[in-house]
């Protein structure tokens, strides 16, 4: 390049150079003289070119570029596109001023050029400034209608220089009035270990208010410019919005279990812990619970807390569907669970189950309201019996295998709370097909509890409608274990990170271990639900009566064993029945867990060992208190079998074995 060519250029970039700051300051500080500084900064280039000569070719491309802007004008008008006619337009009258001050240099041409380029500029200008700024003044007046202004906003709030207390406040009002929504205020701004939150009153209007913030989230988050991960949710009235930075995270640490934390169904569960350190609690009585989350978001993990504290209540009993192979999930607290179901007939099985204790538990409601004149609209646990948990994994392969479910188990989510009994569902899938193609059934999960997702389409399916534009971020939850929790309870109101426990192999084995031993249903689907298995009939004699001991086909009689049974009727497992006769054994002055222990009985070893059946058969009514002895240990006797004819007129105190 010739030296007199790059003299030309490095004088082209000075002059375009200065013209952009002179540009950017005009529009910071002078915004009204913007049109002018572009008009001037065009005349100025235009003669820089004319003065290092402007031939043929030049004007050649002058006139093209001018001509191409005017057809993208004309096509814009023709098809009634602004923007196109309007970039078009501006192009247009750039290209002729500049060419005309190119061509002429400092003459009366070039002066009008720009002069009537300067004017058409104002004429644009002017209109969408004052615009703009009627705009700004009519928020500012409903904000002022809404409560007073803090002393930092004023009329030029929507320019830079909104202040605060601190820096974090002065970064929170002007992201927030780049995004055209200036706050009325920023209060409850406070710091912790983990970062600051603050509360924030926006000014009244659709456009305006929270969830219109929190859908501009990442652009707020950029306009921010600081540290931390920021959450967003809608604070306690409809304009005021609730800012969380997170710089560190207070939930990166697996949190192990710490044990049951129930004895009694009507207790609240501590699932796991909130950022705070504060534990996250949930009552599960008269609710149904949906769990969703992708795979290896802690799914199973938090159906082990739940299944662990529902074991430990003597006034709650589960029944578990498992449907991924070999029922890995739920398959290690069989001994814990009423019924157990890993196939679809059984399934199927276990739900019609369900069905018949909801009518005979509303059979009994009714009589009791009969008997004491007044109604007795809930079945209350540890009063009229247990509470029934039907825990379901993999709900969504459930329906796949058998579609017919869903309809079942709608139905039965709408009748069988009042009789305490529950569902608690958990699936990686959740669509509405899972819900039987019906989104309303989705309206019976009082308790929502959603884990990690990898994208955005489930939030809504799982938290119910309008949740992501809430601010509940299930895709953001990034391990495993962390959820967010939705319930009618005013602490699950909004969302916000917790963690779950994690509970290990061996404290689900030790947990099982020291609630198990419930006698387990055998579901068959030919048999009536509901209905134990009969002892097998005794052999009977040859026709006639024989003769002796003798049997038909010769030899001796087979000595016929009396099958041992609860109260119920049922038949007492073989690994219990050592237990049982031992109580049985000790009479009406009971014996403690500590003479069980001492008498060597099979499979019980421990303490724990003797303490889990005896549980399970107090809140069944088979077995009471007798008493304490010398050493202040409580003893247990058998309580006394009714006969038939006793036990028809029952009374309101004697319900509470009913439903065991």
């Amino acid at each position: 390049m010739p030296a007199r060519d790059r003299a030309l250029l490095r004088a082209a970039i000075s002059v375009t150079s200065a013209a952009g700051t002179a540009f950017r300051w005009c529009l910071r500080r002078r915004y009204e003289l913007a049109p002018a500084a572009v008009s001037s900064s065009l005349t100025g280039l235009g003669w820089l070119h004319h003065a290092s000569g402007v031939g043929m070719g030049e004007h050649v491309v002058y006139g093209l570029s001018t001509a191409a802007t005017a057809a993208l004008t004309a096509g814009g008008v023709k098809h009634k596109k602004s923007v196109l006619a309007a970039a078009g337009a501006g192009m247009t009258v750039v290209l002729g001023d500049t060419w005309i001050n190119a061509g002429a240099g400092p003459s009366a041409p070039a002066f009008v050029a720009t002069g009537i380029t300067t004017l058409g500029a104002y004429c644009v200008y002017v209109p969408w400034l004052l615009r703009r700024r009627d705009e700004r003044m009519r928020l500012q007046i409903d904000a002022a209608k809404a409560g007073s202004l803090p002393g930092a906003l004023g009329i030029g709030a929507g320019a830079p220089g909104v202040t605060g207390e601190s820096e974090e406040e002065t970064a929170l009002r002007r992201a927030l009035t780049a995004l055209g929504i200036p706050p009325l205020d920023v209060t409850a701004l406070h710091f912790t270990d983990n970062g600051w939150t603050a509360l924030v009153t926006l000014p009244p209007g659709r456009r305006t208010s929270a969830e219109a913030v929190i859908s501009q989230r990442q652009q707020l988050s950029a306009n921010l410019g600081l540290p931390g991960r920021l959450l967003l949710s809608v604070g306690g009235q409809d304009n005021q919005l609730l800012v969380r930075m997170q710089v560190h995270d207070p939930l990166a640490e697996t949190i192990p279990w710490e044990g049951p934390s129930i004895t009694s169904i009507t207790e609240e569960i501590v699932l796991g812990r909130s950022p705070d350190g504060s534990e996250v609690r949930v009552c599960l009585l008269y609710s149904h619970t949906l769990i969703g989350g992708a795979t290896d978001n802690g799914k199973s993990g938090l159906l082990n807390v739940l299944a662990g504290n529902i074991a430990a209540a003597v006034d709650a009993e589960m029944l578990l569907v498992d449907m991924k192979p070999g029922a890995v999930e739920l398959g290690p607290w069989r001994d814990c669970a009423r019924a157990f179901a890993d196939t679809p007939a059984k399934a199927r099985a276990l739900l019609r189950m369900a069905r018949q204790e909801v009518e005979r538990r509303g059979g009994i409601l009714a009589q009791l309201s009969k008997e004491t004149g007044k109604p007795v609209r809930k079945w209350i646990p540890g009063v009229h019996g247990t509470a029934w948990f039907v825990i379901i994994d993999e709900l969504a392969e459930l329906i796949r295998q058998d579609p017919k479910l869903a309809k079942e188990l709608e139905s039965l989510r709408q009748l069988a709370r009042f009789v305490a009994i529950h569902f608690v569902e958990a699936t990686q899938s959740p669509s509405k097909k899972v819900f039987g193609d019906n989104t309303d059934a989705r309206q019976q999960y009082q308790i929502r509890i959603g884990l990690g997702v990898t994208e955005t389409t489930p939030v809504n399916i799982i938290m119910g409608p309008g949740a992501l534009g809430a601010g509940w971020y299930l895709n953001e939850l990034n391990l495993p274990g962390k959820f967010m929790i939705s319930s009618r309870s005013p602490e699950h109101a909004e969302p916000m990170e917790r963690r779950a426990f994690m509970m290990s192999d061996d404290q689900i084995a030790a947990t099982v271990h020291r609630y198990g031993g419930v006698e387990v249903v055998e579901l068959i689907s030919e048999r009536p639900l509901g209905e134990r298995p009969k002892p097998p009939e005794p052999p009977q004699g040859p026709p006639g009566g024989g003769g002796g001991g003798e049997r038909p086909g010769g030899g001796e009689r087979p000595t016929l064993h009396v099958v041992p049974t609860y109260p119920d009727g049922s038949e007492i497992p073989n690994h219990r029945v050592a237990l049982w006769q031992a109580i049985e054994k000790a009479g009406p002055a009971g014996i403690t867990l500590n003479g069980l222990v001492s008498l060597g009985l099979p499979n019980v070893g421990s303490r724990t060992s003797a303490d889990g059946p005896v549980q399970q058969w107090r809140a069944k009514g088979w077995v009471v208190e007798a008493g304490k002895d010398e050493n202040r240990a409580m003893r247990f006797r058998l309580a006394r079998r009714r006969t038939a004819t006793a036990a028809a007129p029952v009374k309101e105190k004697e319900r509470t074995t009913v439903g065991g």
